[in-house]
């Protein structure tokens, strides 16, 4: 069932499908409902699943379009209002509680549901957090969105969005680490864009690069966890990471963390995009812990 859920600068696009249990998938970096559709129909046999378009991606619209965003528009895509957006979510669907799955981005707004909004959570997993602020190597491990950052002002966002999303791949390809590789890429994408649907999932995909690089990289990237907030919790909840993630900026602070913290961290198949790769395997580890 898909349908909208208003808020008072946004409407969001909102999935739902299965019966059960209610399982809030919360999307990472690109921020559409489609980068779970791997995951969705196997988690739909045993719960109900709900999946959104993050607040300004996709078919989540502005209400007001602000045409493009300026940096004193940055709240209106901040963790705490992408956090109040889910729980607009579940207000909606008059659930008091649902557990939650959020991986990259979605992890960072899963643990400020945890912090902010801990009563409205039955449960949690929150997957390979990209919390670098955390790492004893964070000023080299910022080096990387620095020059994302030069990228996205000189290139575009686009060729940027490129680099980034090699980052998550299992095997990164070197093609764009190289302006050339990252200009022909650019460029396939645009020509393809002439030949399939608008409402094309990579097509929309890729139409949130501005979004992504220009505001949202930079916000999730500097996203610090409440450590003393995430000790009083009182939900179960576990971080996660891939088997195949090793030392990658997004697993290490979950590691991390999760020894700083004495919460889980739970193996999943895969790398950073396990839940698209292996989504049996990788459902079948996520209802394992939420059937505790």
């Amino acid at each position: 069932m898909i349908y909208s859920v208003d808020t008072p600068d946004v409407v969001l696009h909102v999935n739902r499908v299965g019966e059960g249990p209610v399982v809030v998938l919360v999307p990472g970096g690109g921020g559409d409902a489609a980068m779970y559709q791997d995951l969705v129909p196997v988690l739909a046999r045993r719960f109900s699943v709900i999946t959104y378009d993050r607040r300004g991606n996709s078919r989540s619209r502005w209400k007001e379009s602000p045409g493009a965003l300026r940096v004193q528009d940055a709240q209106r895509i901040d963790l705490d209002a992408q956090a109040t957006d889910l729980v607009a979510i579940l207000d909606h669907a008059g659930l008091d509680k649902a557990f939650v799955f959020g991986s990259s981005a979605g992890a960072a707004i899963t643990l400020t549901l945890l912090t902010s909004y801990a009563h409205r959570i039955a449960g949690a997993v929150v997957h390979e957090l990209p919390a670098i602020r955390v790492l004893p190597d964070a000023a080299e491990r910022q080096a990387l969105f620095d020059d994302l950052a030069r990228i996205t002002d000189r290139e575009g966002a686009l060729p940027a969005m490129l680099k980034f999303a090699a980052t998550t791949m299992d095997r990164p390809p070197r093609l764009f680490e190289h302006r050339f590789g990252r200009t022909v890429g650019a460029m396939a994408i645009k020509l393809s864009n002439l030949f399939v649907p608008k409402d094309n999932d990579m097509r929309r995909l890729f139409g949130n690069a501005d979004l992504l690089m220009r505001f949202e990289v930079p916000l999730f990237i500097r996203y610090l966890p409440d450590v003393a907030a995430l000790r009083r919790t009182g939900v179960r909840w576990a971080f996660g990471v891939g088997q195949v993630s090793g030392g990658r900026y997004y697993s290490r602070p979950a590691r991390q963390l999760s020894a700083e913290l004495g919460v889980p961290c739970l193996e999943f198949p895969g790398g950073h995009l396990g839940y698209q790769q292996h989504a049996e395997e990788f459902a079948r580890r996520l209802e394992e812990f939420i059937d505790g």
